[in-house]
């Protein structure tokens, strides 16, 4: 499935509190520490999202100031000085932790008793952070993944686990339990004098417990972005909880006008008759194919056993403009070569159906589709496929006249690998080069991929090419299919000067309404090219990638070129993956990105088009070189041919 379309970290987006962050002097020396006062905190982690360990990462733990989440400022970046980094051992799946307190903490100040004249106290929490940025701190731009205090999943409202508190003064005020909202951290909250000091606090006990020992466990704990597993559940039940979850969470229903009393009369019924893991399966894609979202995406091991592995060696097919089902790709030796189906070849039926309406007609077995260019690219990718010892009829147009033959699929995947990309690539996630035209060329397969070196690629890949001295650059994005928005937006910002919001996410509240979350913005980053640039484009260019290119066309940055729009999915899906009966991992959106300044949804079902759209003949996708590629150069060479 196209797992990795999605933003990896879970944002601790905080709650409602209304304590103010204060500036305070520094507190002069204070008395030895007690006996009793925390300073080594020691703890396990375990993360159950699929995507982590996926994603070539490098992460660490970290004492990290909680003032950002406690007051709800989305823009909140912790100071350098006051992060700890602490010792992990183990894998980003599973492991412990260790973090020595520091003498003298530097966090923010937060006054919870409104009076000025009180001590204030420093409030933080230890989680697990992902380094993207170049160093091992917490940047703007990044942010924890998990953390020691649990969060409400769809309110966001703190809810229990550990907080790390440092009081200069005895007697500082602090939360002793949440209030009548039951969200800790809020202004109802009853109050609780604190020792001088380090003291960790137990939020998941009434009234909230002071813990003061030396050395103190506290579990970091996944919350937000945690797996929903329905699996030990009967098909019926899982159907059931998946559902009523997806009604609540998805993003966008309205504009899609997603029917859920339809959908839910439809699938139901034949999940109370489903007998196999297949059969389930089956219904789940159907059921994902009714809200036509690629970010909706299945892993199926029935369904790729049954419908996807078999093939006839078919690799390519393309829809052109014309309705043309032109052969791109034929495996030698395979079914179809010893038919005689070649490369150019044009199929005109499968099974005596019309090729454009077989293709129409194909159900979406790996995702669904946001946008009708999305949809047609997967209906070819497995238009052929099916199980292994089945056959198909094929008709088609060659050189020599009209020819039909049946072919008996064999094990052959080739059009599923050809078609994401996975064939034959190679190489680092990030690489660059001076092409020949004297333009700089640097390819992106993914914001997913060595998330922790990437941005360091691209930087020196675009170095290398400001030292050539380029007159501009190419930046392929086709087959990106995404992961973190905040990676493609360090990228997108060596081409900007200034930090500038491009999204704006809502979230379900739990209210039957969506509330805003956070933002993604241009993140500012050296060296800085102020050249023309041109950004290569097609169906897959989708989510993070979707979001780059959106960003590369703010104040008309960047040229778009290809055949097609980008993707046009873009919902956030961190907190929206499942795994059901039968070993099905589904994921499905949960954020909505929004225009900053006027709220509409932005992307979703739409892409970005492209400036210069290479139109779909049999000529170019035939063609022996890189069409969109030259489109590009010819671009960009034009644009600087007429500057001054």
């Amino acid at each position: 499935m196209i797992a990795i379309l999605r933003r990896l970290f879970l944002t601790l987006w905080g709650l409602t509190l209304l304590a103010a962050p204060i500036a305070l002097p520094e507190p002069g020396a204070r008395a030895a520490a007690q006996a009793d006062e925390p300073h080594t905190i020691v703890g396990s982690f375990a993360t159950t999202n699929p995507i982590y360990p996926l994603i070539g990462a490098e992460f660490g733990a970290i004492l990290y100031d909680l003032a950002g989440e406690i007051n709800r400022d989305y823009g909140f970046v912790p100071a350098p000085e006051s992060q700890v980094i602490g010792v992990v051992q183990g894998t980003i799946s599973r492991g412990t932790y260790t973090l020595a307190l520091p003498d003298a903490p530097t966090a923010t100040w937060l006054d919870f008793d409104g009076d000025p004249h009180t001590p204030a106290v420093q409030v933080y929490t230890t989680g697990l952070y992902i380094n993207y940025l170049g160093d091992e701190r917490i940047n703007r731009g990044e942010t924890l993944f998990t953390a020691s205090v649990t969060f409400q999943p769809l309110s966001q409202d703190i809810a229990g686990g550990y907080v790390v508190v440092w009081s200069a003064e005895e007697g500082a005020l602090f939360p002793a339990g949440p209030g009548s909202d039951g969200a800790a951290f809020t202004a109802d909250d009853p109050l609780m004098p604190l020792p001088a000091g380090w003291s960790i606090v137990n939020l998941d006990e009434r009234p909230y417990r002071i813990i003061r020992e030396p050395v103190v466990e506290i579990p970091i704990v996944e919350s937000l972005g945690a797996l929903n597993d329905y699996s030990a559940l009967t098909y019926r039940a899982a159907w059931e909880q998946f559902f009523a979850r997806v009604r609540e969470t998805y993003p966008f229903a309205a504009e899609k006008e997603v029917d859920w009393d339809a959908i839910y009369n439809e699938i139901t019924p034949l999940v109370g008759l489903a007998t196999s893991d297949l059969t389930f399966h089956l219904l789940i894609t159907r059921f994902g194919e009714l809200l036509a979202d690629t970010h909706v995406g299945y892993a199926s091991v029935p369904i790729l056993q049954n419908l996807l592995i078999g093939g006839v060696g078919i690799s390519g097919l393309v829809m052109t403009d014309d309705g043309e089902l032109v052969v791109t790709g034929v495996g030698r030796g395979s079914p179809a070569a010893q038919a005689g189906i070649q490369v150019g070849d044009i199929l005109t039926s499968i099974d005596g159906i019309p090729a454009a309406r077989a293709l129409d007609e194909t159900p979406l077995l790996l995702s669904s589709a946001s946008t009708p260019h999305g949809r047609a690219f997967f209906q070819a990718m497995t238009l052929l496929q099916g199980r292994i010892g089945s056959s198909v009829t094929l008709r088609w147009e060659s050189p020599d006249g009209e020819r039909e033959a049946t072919l008996t699929r064999v094990p052959d995947a080739s059009a599923l690998l050809t078609a994401l990309g996975l064939a034959g690539s190679s190489g680092r996630v990030v690489e660059g080069r001076v092409l020949d035209s004297g333009l700089g060329y640097i390819r992106v397969r993914s914001f997913a991929q060595e998330v922790s070196a990437a941005a360091g690629l691209f930087a020196s890949a675009l170095e290398d090419l400001i030292a050539a001295g380029v007159p501009g650059v190419i930046i392929d994005v086709r087959s990106n299919s995404g992961g973190i928005p905040q990676l493609a937006m360090a990228m997108a910002g060596h081409f900007f000067t200034d930090y500038e919001r491009v999204i704006d996410l809502y979230y379900a509240d739990g209210k039957g309404d969506f509330q805003y979350r956070g933002f993604i913005e241009i993140l500012v980053s050296e060296p800085h090219y102020a050249g023309p640039v041109a950004v290569l484009v097609d169906p897959l260019t989708g989510s993070a990638g979707d979001v780059f290119v959106y960003a590369m066309r703010f104040h008309n940055r960047a040229i778009v070129v290809g055949h097609t729009p980008t993707g046009g999915f873009t919902g956030e899906v961190s907190d929206g993956q499942y795994l059901l009966p039968g070993a099905l991992t589904v994921q499905v959106p949960t954020g909505r990105p929004t225009d900053p300044l006027t709220g509409a949804t932005v992307l979703e079902g739409v892409g970005v088009a492209p400036d210069v759209r290479v139109p779909l003949t049999r000529e170019t996708v035939l063609s022996p070189e890189d069409e969109v590629l030259q489109a590009a150069e010819a671009a960009l060479l034009a644009l600087i041919a007429a500057q001054p």
